[in-house]
């Protein structure tokens, strides 16, 4: 029996940025499964502009967006033909209103084919946060935006990245360092180790993923001096985790842990940050701009470039288009 070919959702991100030709460019230098559907959730104007900012060749075949030529030729469907779309009409590097526009209705659009099963992933362009704006309530990022929207009945889902030397996985994400304590619970956790050993043993295929917890405060609160979060919430999770069967090291002090890694030793499979800069500062830099966000615990796999709309870079053909790249790949990947 033949595997389904995979469907594999596109979104922009904003127009007036670098998603639009970081995507064009990394699709037709992906080797994706040749059987994948593809499908562009903005217009074939949005398209047409990524991919004339990147110096793709692009072309319509109704209902599909053409890109590259020979070997290199990927067929797009394309979710609307709109060549008068106000979006593609925005300035690299100088967002308006029809830019936000753009970008928040195509994360709506997949939203809702993700959240119908007619996806198996979506992979997602980088966007600004005052786009992501829907009904009233204001989403601090597309990982809760997604959780939000197409399967609100599942719990938090973990804020993963590849591409590094482990599987880095973040424990609190979108707030202020003020609200990290009172964000990490016995359940939120349980709940952030627990998604991040099935990401190591999918990523590695090892059974037992060795997995290093890394501390909230300085030296790990040296002992309860510099704070008692270690001693009162994340070791006790640690040895929850161990009495589960998993391999759990920590808590570890954040800037001894990268520190021995500069110095060479060996990287465990996995890693539990605290908060968002503790892990993304150390660890983009170790990914040499291939890093991959995946939003891991939901029935549909949701990857993006580990990078923001870097306006200064639009339109001048400068941008990597590596992560994006990494992101199609580990999309098609985890799709199968």
């Amino acid at each position: 029996m033949k595997a389904r070919a995979p469907r594999i959702g596109l979104t922009p991100g904003c127009p007036a940025g670098i998603g639009p030709e970081v995507l064009a460019r990394a699709l037709v230098a992906t080797e994706l499964p040749a059987r994948a559907r593809l499908r562009f959730f903005s217009s074939r104007a949005v398209l047409a502009l990524g991919a004339k900012r990147a110096g793709v060749p692009c072309a319509w075949d109704e209902p599909f967006v053409i890109l590259g030529r020979g070997r290199r030729r990927v067929r797009v469907e394309v979710s609307a033909a709109d060549v008068d779309d106000p979006g593609a009409q925005s300035r690299a590097g100088r967002p308006d209103q029809a830019a936000l526009a753009c970008q928040r209705d195509a994360l709506l659009r997949a939203c809702r084919a993700a959240a119908g099963g007619n996806l198996d992933a979506l992979v997602t362009g980088p966007v600004r946060k005052s786009a992501l704006v829907v009904d009233g309530v204001r989403y601090p990022g597309q990982t809760e935006l997604f959780h939000a929207l197409v399967a609100p009945e599942f719990p938090p889902p973990l804020m993963v990245f590849l591409g590094g030397p482990f599987v880095l996985g973040l424990a609190t994400v979108h707030l202020p360092l003020s609200g990290v304590s009172a964000a990490l619970t016995p359940a939120s956790l349980d709940r952030a180790l627990g998604h991040l050993h099935a990401a190591a043993r999918r990523v590695t295929g090892k059974r037992a993923p060795r997995v290093v917890v890394l501390g909230v405060n300085p030296h790990a609160g040296e002992g309860g001096l510099f704070g008692r979060e270690e001693l009162d919430v994340v070791a006790p999770a640690i040895e929850r985790a161990r009495a589960r069967g998993c391999k759990v090291e920590g808590p570890l002090p954040a800037d001894g842990f990268y520190a021995d890694h500069a110095r060479g030793r060996a990287p465990p499979d996995a890693v539990l940050a605290m908060h968002h800069d503790q892990a993304l500062a150390p660890y983009k830099l170790l990914c040499a701009g291939e890093g991959v966000n995946v939003t891991w615990g939901l029935p549909v796999v949701r990857t993006s470039p580990d990078h923001g709309t870097a306006d200064a870079l639009a339109g001048k053909r400068k941008a990597s288009w590596l992560s994006m790249r990494q992101a199609l790949a580990l999309a098609a990947q985890l799709a199968g």
